[in-house]
């Protein structure tokens, strides 16, 4: 065997160096090959298994701390671990090669030969699909993933020979700088020549530090663009006038009061009335990639405690009669004053007609869970499921469902959070047990009903107004499918309330934009919100964060006028 390393720390960060090069181009491929043909990606089942398992109070933290980028964050840390574990099987197999004997791989100059990257590949290959997957859950080869076993072992094979490959060609072009520069050692100093040594090593320790900061920077991009389109204000923030507005809570107004419809006017960053497909909010179990779902081939399937079984194709279920419906749909974990909370114009299928095609429905059954093609799956009341405006949606605002949005069907569930409004479904399933889905298995409510709350769009928390200029108060309000019958501002910490305008509601499942004149006097300003339904029940100012019920208390804002 030709020249090799001296040492084995040398060996080592030789096959690491190449590893965590080759990972990081293996990676790179492997989450292409997500997004293109549907192949495994680890850090995805790796991050679902973390998420599932990690202890309420630590994921009610993180979900505090970093709100519902935690996910991304997740994604991020667990892909740079990737790649340092690709370093360091690169280091592990180098110097495993030579301790095992296996010299007849290695040519004359000490290159390896790349019948050794066709080893590790095959080696990585069985690892994943036996043992790693297996431990998240994911079963052998992916055997419980969307992505199926063939889809996998497919991706898994083709990420495996790429990282073998690569790792062959980084090592032996690492190996080839390394006899460079011994053949000019003769005319280098020995300081210099332990300054290249040096280097080398820093090479290895500043290539995991880019990987590490470009992920952390990718990281706090999200968030800094997070935060500057996120909702304004919170809740209220004074000890003192949160134990007053507490104390002078009254739950419930009897007779509920009479909407003051009216015109409400154009103005700057009030919500449109109905939220475009594009900035409709979106949120999902996934960290990185959502399922990208062929509707030639996709079907429909409607089984167990129901007499006559059944399946459609996408073409045989939008040939079904549909309705349409206005309806807003929020996010369990928006904060108060948040941005997950839009409104669309459905059509669909009502779901109690589907259900009805299955013949009589058998004696205890109590709910319905409803599977999607990203293994998420979630369950209703039957009771629930048979109300006219629970609905399998196939359309959004006029146009064919948005991949992002459930293309080709996603479940509308009126009253209830968005994360029991199932998009990708691909199986209904009647059953006389009390199902949890995911986000239930993670300590999330499951009767989830939308707690009634209202948020201030304009304007802005900490924004300056002009003092003594005709100005308006405006935004939204929301109480699930109860309706709202009155928004009330409040300029002296609750002590007087004013009516605003409602502008008359798309339908009784929709938010309500409303709007009040204010012509502001110099100085700083707090302004709160809050809202009653159409059964008077008035929104109440205690806080809540959004595990588990969802979140509560009065958005406020503070502008200051000059």
């Amino acid at each position: 065997m030709g020249p090799s390393p001296t040492t084995q720390k040398e060996r080592f960060a030789r096959g690491s160096l190449a590893g965590l090069l080759a990972g990081i181009l293996a990676t790179l491929i492997m989450l292409l090959l997500s997004l293109t043909i549907g192949g495994v990606s680890l850090p995805e089942a790796l991050g679902s298994a973390i998420a599932q398992f990690l202890p309420l109070p630590l994921f009610d933290y993180l979900h505090q701390t970093l709100g519902g980028d935690a996910k991304h964050y997740l994604f991020y840390i667990i892909l740079v671990g990737q790649c340092l574990v690709f370093a360091l099987f690169g280091g592990l197999c180098n110097l495993l090669i030579d301790r095992l004997k296996f010299g007849q791989w290695r040519d004359e100059q000490g290159d390896l030969q790349y019948s050794v990257g066709l080893m590790l590949a095959f080696v990585l290959w069985l690892f994943t699909g036996l043992i790693f997957l297996p431990l998240t859950g994911s079963g052998i080869f992916g055997a419980q993933l969307s992505t199926g076993v063939m889809s996998t072992m497919l991706s898994l094979a083709i990420t495996g020979i790429a990282y073998g490959l690569l790792f062959i060609f980084m090592h032996n072009w690492l190996t080839w700088r390394a006899l460079k520069a011994s053949a000019n050692a003769d005319l280098e100093t020995d300081a210099t020549f332990l300054d290249k040594q040096q280097q080398r090593r820093a090479f290895l320790r500043n290539g995991i530090v880019v990987v590490g900061l470009s992920a952390l920077g990718v990281a706090a991009w999200r968030f800094i663009v997070g935060a500057a389109s996120g909702g304004s204000g919170a809740t209220t923030r004074d000890p003192q006038l949160q134990s007053s507005l507490v104390d002078k809570y009254q739950a419930k107004i009897s007779p509920p009061p009479v909407p003051n419809y009216g015109e409400v006017q154009s103005v700057a960053d009030l919500s449109s009335e109905i939220t475009s497909n594009d900035k409709f909010y979106g949120v999902s179990k996934n960290l990185a990639s959502d399922p990208t779902v062929d509707g030639g081939s996709w079907s429909l399937s409607v089984d167990g405690l129901v007499a006559q079984p059944f399946s459609l194709t996408y073409k045989e279920l939008t040939a079904l009669p549909t309705h349409e419906q206005y309806e807003t749909l929020m996010c369990i974990s928006n904060e108060v004053g948040g941005e997950y909370m839009s409104n669309a114009r459905w059509e669909g299928i009502a779901l109690k007609d589907l259900l009805q095609k299955a013949g009589d429905i058998k004696p205890g059954a109590t709910k319905v869970v409803l599977h999607a093609a990203d293994n998420y799956s979630d369950s209703i009341h039957l009771s629930k499921a048979l109300e006219p405006t629970t609905m399998v949606a196939i359309k959004m605002n006029g146009q064919t469902l948005p991949s992002a949005h459930g293309y080709p069907a996603r479940l509308l569930v009126p009253g209830i959070y968005g994360m029991k409004h199932v998009k990708w479904i691909t199986h209904i399933e009647i059953v006389n047990t009390d199902y949890k889905g995911y986000w239930q298995q993670n300590g999330w409510s499951d009767p989830a009903p939308v707690k009634m709350t209202s948020r201030i769009d304009t304007p802005r928390d900490g924004t300056k107004v002009t003092a003594n200029k005709p100005t308006y108060i405006a935004g939204v309000a929301f109480s699930g499918n109860k309706g709202i019958s009155q928004v009330e501002v409040s300029l002296d910490g609750g002590k007087q309330w004013q009516k605003a305008v409602l502008k008359r509601p798309l339908s009784a499942l929709t938010w309500v934009l409303w709007e009040v004149p204010w012509q502001p006097q110099a100085g700083n300003h707090s302004i709160i919100v809050r809202a009653i339904d159409l059964q008077g029940n008035v929104q109440t100012p205690q806080i809540a964060s959004p595990l588990p019920d969802g979140s509560s208390g009065y958005h406020t804002v503070s502008v200051n006028a000059s």
